[in-house]
């Protein structure tokens, strides 16, 4: 900005060393007005930079718009193609629908005939059927008859069942009365290898062979004696009851002189507690059985020595006599 300023100064110097006055400044005005026009065209020519700004920005819109319009014109186009594709397809399934509605139509229509020719078929079928039975009322009334006396015998045999039910569910009661005077009377035995129990509707008294024999002996030693009189203080006088002594024996082979095998030892201990439970605890003998099972009823078929402890063993079962149901059932 200096040397412009100099180099101004140094041209009005030498101008005016050389022009008149008036001319001088004829010049200074021109100068002047060329300034104020170099300054117009540098306002014009910075605005016409800013626009030229302002509409490559506006170019760069555009383009992007016109992109924009592009893609959703092919957009367009797809969904156009798209939506005639499904058209034809619709208009072609629905002219199918509407043939098939007309075959439809017609074999409904066939079908129709069919089932209305059945129909007047059955219709006369129905009418002789009806004529059929207007002929046999007297037979029908005999089988009324039938069926009401095929109703009494019913009746009665409801009525026998529910006798019959009484008559269980009293033993069933007399199983647990029996099965709580058991486990009452024999509780002091009960860590000694005795227990009480129900099993299919008889009391089980299961007692271990510690507590009634020796290894291998038949004999009953004094605890089990002791044990077995208290049993037969509580079945004495109870006449309905049905006992059968079975005896256990593990799997180990058992041969003396006396004792042939494990069937011999397991029946001749049930003989040998049948014989204390009527003879010393008084109990009728009509009402025992003395069986032996030998070692085919283990509890437990392992091959232990505590297994085999428990399967040698003696089972009293006491079960309620069934003579009254017995005879229900003989009445047909």
């Amino acid at each position: 900005m200096k040397k412009k300023s100099w180099l101004t100064l140094s041209l009005l110097m030498v101008l005016t060393a050389c022009v008149p006055q008036r001319k001088y400044q004829d010049l200074e005005n021109a100068y002047k007005e060329l300034e104020q026009k170099k300054k117009a065209c540098d306002d014009e020519l910075s605005a016409m930079a800013t626009q030229k700004e302002g509409v490559q920005k506006q170019n760069i819109d555009l383009k992007d718009h016109v992109s924009k319009l592009v893609a959703d014109s092919i957009e367009t186009h797809t969904l156009f193609e798209s939506n005639k594709r499904l058209y034809g397809e619709l208009r072609s399934s629905y002219e199918a629908l509407l043939k098939n509605n007309q075959l439809e139509e017609e074999k409904m229509v066939t079908e129709l005939k069919k089932l209305e020719a059945k129909l007047t078929a059955k219709e006369l079928e129905l009418a002789q059927k009806e004529a059929n039975l207007n002929k046999n009322i007297k037979k029908n009334e005999e089988m009324r008859i039938e069926l009401d006396s095929i109703h009494q015998d019913l009746m009665r045999q409801q009525a026998r069942v529910v006798e019959l039910q009484s008559i269980l569910n009293a033993k069933d009661s007399a199983v647990k009365a029996l099965n709580s005077k058991l486990t009452e009377a024999l509780l002091g035995f009960k860590d000694k290898g005795l227990s009480v129990e129900i099993r299919n509707g008889k009391v089980y008294v299961s007692m271990d062979e510690k507590l009634l024999f020796a290894s291998g002996s038949i004999v009953v030693d004094k605890k089990g004696q002791e044990a077995l009189l208290e049993l037969a203080k509580s079945i004495q006088d109870m006449n309905d009851i049905m006992i059968m002594v079975e005896g256990h024996t593990d799997d180990v082979p058992m041969h003396t002189a006396q004792i042939k095998d494990n069937w011999d030892l397991s029946v001749l201990r049930a003989t040998s507690i049948v014989r204390i439970l009527t003879k010393e605890g008084k109990v009728d003998p009509t009402r025992f059985i003395a069986a032996g099972r030998g070692e085919y009823m283990p509890v437990d078929p392992a091959k232990t020595p505590e297994a085999r402890a428990k399967n040698r063993r003696t089972e009293i079962i006491l079960s309620p006599k069934l003579d009254e149901i017995y005879k229900l059932l003989d009445q047909q």
